[in-house]
């Protein structure tokens, strides 16, 4: 594979390196010198090209003179006769910070007086300043009348170097000659923009920078940039130079799996879709759900947790069978309707499954229609009563038949409900938006009820047990030890306001044939901490949810505005969105939950396994792998630390090595009948935002 990719890619860099040349003009059969014009063979007017005299008197000469000439009939002089003068010749070129590298120049003197001379480099910075200087003494008042080669180095190019003065001094008294400066590298380095492969994007900047001075192209060391130079290149081309190994390995390992991914996502709230489609016009309600759910555009958001009826985020509070205050009931659900979403919601939603077909709908309740519950309002508390569902079988019943409606309703519109939570965080007794206090006891005695009434109409619809935070373990074990009940119930939902994330797995090890969902967290004012931080968090909550079992990451709103709305008051006002859009301006922003989130769902799809990969690497480096359904396999890695580490990741017999930046968020994809890694990254200091790298190759 990588001979073949040698082939093909050193038939560009040869089109495209005559193509350079020959606009260029240059003529390639004469070896052109690194420092430019270092044999000073070429002038006008008195003076060499490409260089300058300056001093405090004395004199500097370009000279024509066979007799005197090292390599041609041209060379330079430099001296004075009075005590305290001196002359200079002097050339400017760029440099490569770190670079290793020699300075060479031939000279002699005069068979007169007592000669003083040297050879200095002063290194400059992007103002100009000069930050340092080396020297090398070539005379101290004694004569040297044969050609010799004397040398400065080899030195390291400063870190804050950009440029470098190259300076001949010829001082009281006497006369120095100069001929042929060159600067020689220490050994061909082809990886010359330092991502650690020889590749067409190195032999762009060789090729832009033919015949510069920069001291990094002349990889034969012989003081010329060349053909021999490009036939070095090409032997290093794709050659992998891997970092130094800091002893962090991550071995992936995909025979082991464990579950199944349904997807990654967020809710489409009523004030997201109100936002997005009352506010935007039809291209831009196009370039955002595009930039949300297509995995190639965009992040390829993959599931959504919808609302049944009103939530926090809604205009006013409505559920799908509101009749009047003055009617006592409605079991027989007459008034049923979702006409309401179908202003927004649906179209949304249907636009996002034709960008990406294979989005899971899972639907929640925040209220069922306030006529089920006692106390009769929409607020799960009414000052100090909780509001709960009629203790009474009709009501049950009613509420069970309005799970199936719900879901043939939506399938009329071609949405397919893959779950339903029977009830969005049962134990908050919410008295400032709509909600509903429901015990473990009460569900129970719901799910008796929806699960034959889902079989009796043909539905497939996944019951999932609870939607609540990890604090708390009883309600869930409750279910599943009710035999009834757990036939009937495909597993549990997990929200992150309080707990530990660690209780899914101990569900998991007590119900093992039970999945886990992850299906609601915030983002919001509270643990706002600016968006490195806020990257390096949600980039761990994906690997701690999905270690933890989950086969779903669900975010809370999909869209907000600059407000945290548009909302009606009640519920959190301090939440964001998963992306921002300014109602007025029209302009979307990307939360830090965008790019932790997409460094996983853009490459992570559904029916992907997570697999087995080492835990902890070191360096608080933290990881979780997958392999898709294509047989792709995807490594997300997340590494807090305030300095780069470079990790080594096995896979079977293969490793490579890969510098992770500093607060960042990386995802490595590769095929198995590949040797070839894409990479990912975004970093806290906002420099790469979910940004393709240069590929890596296992070795």
């Amino acid at each position: 594979m990588v001979q073949s990719f040698k082939k093909m890619y050193l038939a560009r860099l040869m089109s495209v390196f005559l193509m350079v040349t020959a606009y260029s003009g240059l003529c390639l059969a004469i070896p052109q010198e690194l420092i430019l014009n270092g044999g000073f063979e070429s002038g006008s007017g008195g003076v060499p090209n490409s260089w300058s005299s300056r001093g405090s008197g004395g004199w500097a000469t370009w000279k024509n003179d066979n007799a005197w000439g090292k390599w041609g009939t041209w060379y330079v002089n430099a001296g004075a006769a009075s005590s305290g003068q001196y002359q200079e010749w002097v050339q400017n070129i760029s440099v490569a910070p770190g670079t290793t590298c020699t300075f060479s120049v031939q000279s002699r003197t005069e068979d007169w007086g007592s000669p003083t001379g040297y050879i200095q480099i002063d290194w400059k910075n992007t103002s100009g300043t000069i930050i340092s200087s080396v020297q090398q003494t070539l005379y101290s008042g004694s004569q040297n009348l044969v050609w010799a080669l004397y040398s400065l180095g080899p030195v390291t190019v400063p870190a804050t170097a950009v440029t470098a003065d190259i300076i001949l001094h010829g001082g009281y008294y006497g006369t120095v000659l100069f001929d042929q400066v060159s600067v020689l590298s220490q050994g061909p380095n082809t990886d010359f923009n330092g991502d650690y492969i020889v590749n067409f994007d190195d032999f762009v900047l060789f090729a832009n920078l033919w015949l510069t001075s920069s001291t990094t192209y002349d990889l034969t060391g012989d003081g010329f940039v060349d053909f021999s130079d490009l036939s070095v290149f090409a032997d290093n081309w794709l050659a992998i130079t891997s970092p130094p190994y800091q002893g962090y390995q991550l071995t992936v390992n995909d025979v082991t799996k464990y579950q199944t991914m349904d997807g990654f996502g967020a809710s489409l709230t009523e004030s997201s879709a109100y936002l997005i489609g009352y506010y935007l016009n039809a291209n831009e309600q196009q370039s955002v759900l595009q930039d949300l759910f297509d995995p190639d555009i965009g992040i390829g958001l993959s599931y959504l947790r919808q609302p049944m009826g009103a939530s926090d985020f809604r205009l006013s509070n409505y559920s799908y069978d509101d009749i009047p205050g003055s009617v006592p009931a409605d079991y027989g659900l007459t008034s049923f309707s979702i006409a309401r979403e179908t202003t927004y919601i649906i179209p949304l939603i249907l636009e996002a499954m034709e960008i990406s077909p294979d989005i899971k709908i899972m639907g929640s309740p925040w209220s069922p229609p306030i006529w089920m519950k006692t106390p009769r309002v929409w607020e799960g508390k009414s000052g100090s009563t909780n509001s709960t569902l009629i203790d009474n079988d009709s009501v049950y019943q009613s509420l069970a038949n309005y799970f199936v409606k719900y879901i043939q309703a939506y399938a009329a519109w071609g949405i397919n409900i893959d779950a339903v939570t029977l009830q969005n965080e049962p134990l908050n007794a919410t008295p400032a938006s709509p909600g509903l206090v429901m015990s473990a006891a009460n569900q129970i005695r719901l799910i008796k009820l929806v699960g034959p009434a889902f079989a009796a109409n043909d539905i497939t619809t996944k019951i999932i047990s609870y939607d609540h935070n990890w604090d708390n373990t009883s309600f869930v074990t409750a279910v599943y030890n009710d035999a009834v009940a757990s036939s009937y119930v495909d597993g549990s939902a997990w929200h992150d306001y309080f707990g530990d994330v660690s209780v899914q797995s101990t569900i998991h090890t007590n119900f093992p044939t039970k999945n886990i969902y992850f299906t609601e967290s915030s983002d919001g004012v509270w643990n706002d901490e600016g968006f490195s931080e806020d990257l390096i968090r949600n980039g761990k909550f994906v690997i701690d949810v999905t270690r933890n079992w989950a086969k779903t990451v669900i975010k809370w709103n999909l869209a907000l505005d600059q407000n945290n709305g548009p909302k009606t008051s009640g519920g959190c006002d301090t939440c964001y969105g998963f992306i921002t859009i300014n109602s007025a301006t029209h302009a979307v922003s990307h939360r830090p939950q965008y790019y932790a989130i997409g460094q996983a769902s853009k490459f992570v799809r559904p029916g992907a396994s997570r697999i087995d990969s080492t835990q902890s690497p070191g360096a608080n480096i933290k990881n979780v792998s997958f392999q898709n359904p294509d047989g792709s396999i995807v490594c997300f890695v997340v590494s807090p630390d305030s300095s780069p580490h470079n990790l080594r990741i096995a896979w079977g017999t293969k490793t490579f090595i890969y510098t992770l930046p500093a607060a960042s968020v990386s995802t490595f994809v590769w095929n198995p009948g590949s040797d070839i890694v894409n990479v990912w990254i975004t970093t806290g200091d906002q420099t790469k935002l979910l940004q393709k790298q240069h590929i890596v190759f296992f070795q």
